[in-house]
């Protein structure tokens, strides 16, 4: 057997190609961000300045510095000794420094050391002048002692435009939340301080959690955050979880565990997932991964309550005053219709079982069909000139206003309120109360077509349409099918009525 030994050393372009990952301007100086914080000194505050100009863009850290060992070991492809660190991959620095620009330089002084150090990558310089070997050079640089920093500028830049910084800085202000917050670390773009959003959230919506995964495989581990509702919902998606791994940031407004609807646009919060591995970029979480689907698991079982709250939140913002009015409408001209009606007489009135008979108010027999009626009079009475601004402007909880129909000869007066039973309930349920004489009827705010109305008013109508007539063919003893003919009955009379005083 004749075996050959080959030399797999990368070719030089791979240094620039590291640059073509995909990263964006501010996730590019996220990563440098994370080396930064790698590098913070225990018993000190990380101070950390991001400069951007049309000409470069540098981040400087007060951290601990590097020898030049250690920063000839940050440009080596891959290696890393941050064992459960943010820059674990060690790819970070030149991936991000690559996609910025074509050319950057480091400038680092250890501390309790008299020199500094400095490196200078040009890729144009590289792949000209390195005649295939991965070598760079290390400038030392007579330093004050005291002195303990990094700083990396990217010059000849691929991109920049005037709102950058602006969006380097919300983006910082998210990332890296968590160690603002717990004041370890202050981040400056531009000057300008870097404070954490604070949402405007529904009062006593806000919730902390923890998850403890003592049953699993990663019985050492824990899932926390916090979550809420927030009094306005985003339309744009600007809502969900922001996902932190070892306090930065991985994604934001994610919809993990809860998914994408317009009905939960409310919720917001941070979702904390140290145990769960991310890409070598650390733009997502590995969504294969055990740990990630592990965790989706715990999480949706969590959110459960959200869920419904935000949901029913939904459903409650469609009910506004103008909605209140208009239902409040078509519920008295319900009454009428159902009263009046002679179409609908075999089943208001009271009816004799063996003659099949309706009776009047002195027990007298009649036929069943139309009565006849004094045109005149009912002109004056369906004018819209006759028409009292209580009719047009009817007030809900006023006695005198209260709804009722008839049911076999007896009266009982119904309500409708707008109720949250859960989307697999169906989009409306009723209480037929004959011992106290009332009907309540319940629209449910969490089936599917309820939010995808337009109409809210007539969508309540058609419910207390539906109830009334199925309440009356059961009580008639007819098959709940006849109930159709009734609700179209009802609504048609109900609409005129209706057209006539709008």
């Amino acid at each position: 057997m004749n075996i050959k030994k080959y030399d797999i050393t990368p070719d030089l372009t791979l240094m620039p190609k590291l640059g073509q990952s995909g990263y964006s301007s501010s996730q590019a100086i996220a990563e440098l961000v994370d080396n930064s914080i790698d590098a913070r000194l225990e018993d000190e505050i990380l101070e950390i300045s991001i400069k951007i100009s049309k000409n470069a863009i540098s981040v400087a850290d007060n951290g601990k510095g590097m020898n030049d060992d250690q920063l000839s070991k940050a440009l080596t492809l891959a290696y890393s000794e941050k064992k459960g660190m943010l820059g674990e991959f060690g790819l970070g620095l030149k991936t991000a420094c690559n996609s910025l620009g074509t050319r950057f330089e480091i400038i680092t002084s250890p501390k309790d050391v008299s020199e500094s150090y400095k490196i200078i990558f040009d890729q144009e310089e590289w792949l000209k002048g390195n005649k295939g070997k991965w070598e760079i050079d290390v400038e030392s640089i007579k330093s004050n002692i005291e002195d303990h920093f990094t700083i990396v500028k990217i010059s000849k830049l691929y991109k920049y435009w005037p709102q950058l910084a602006e969006f380097v800085k919300k983006d910082m202000e998210r990332r890296f939340a968590p160690f603002i917050d717990k004041n370890q670390i202050k981040i400056k773009v531009n000057g300008r301080i870097c404070k954490p959003k604070s949402y405007e959230l529904i009062e006593g919506s806000k919730r902390d959690f923890v998850i403890n995964l003592k049953e699993t495989k990663y019985n050492n581990q824990k899932i926390y955050g916090w979550y809420g509702l927030l009094k306005e919902g985003s339309q744009k998606g600007f809502y969900g979880f922001h996902t932190y791994r070892r306090g930065r940031m991985i994604t934001a407004y994610d919809k993990i565990a809860i998914g994408e609807h317009p009905t939960i646009s409310r919720i917001i919060g941070e979702i904390h997932l140290d145990f769960v591995p991310v890409t070598h970029d650390k733009i997502q979480f590995r969504k294969e991964s055990e740990a990630y689907l592990l965790a989706e698991k715990y999480l949706k079982e969590e959110f459960k309550e959200l869920l419904k709250e935000a949901r029913q939140k939904a459903g409650q913002d469609k009910i506004t005053p103008n909605v209140k009015n208009e239902i409040d409408i078509w519920k008295d001209k319900i009454s009428q219709a159902v009263i009046t009606s002679p179409e609908l007489k075999y089943y208001t009135s009271q009816i004799d079982p063996k003659t099949g008979m309706v009776k009047d108010s002195q027990g007298e027999e009649k036929e069943i069909g139309v009565e006849k009626r004094d045109p005149k009079k009912d002109e004056s009475k369906n004018s819209p000139s006759q028409q009292t601004n209580r009719q047009r402007m009817p007030k809900k909880n006023n006695p005198e206003n209260k709804k009722i129909i008839k049911v076999k000869g007896q009266i009982f007066e119904f309500e409708h309120e707008f109720v949250s039973l859960g989307k697999d309930s169906g989009w409306k349920q009723y209480n037929f109360d004959k011992k106290h004489k009332k009907i309540m009827i319940y629209t449910n705010i969490d089936f599917p077509a309820y939010l995808a109305t337009k109409d809210t008013g007539f969508y309540a109508a058609l419910h207390i349409a539906e109830s009334i007539s199925e309440i009356m063919v059961k009580e008639i003893g007819e098959e709940i099918g006849n109930a159709q003919d009734i609700k179209e009955t009802i609504l048609r009379i109900a609409s005129s009525l209706k057209t006539q005083i709008e």
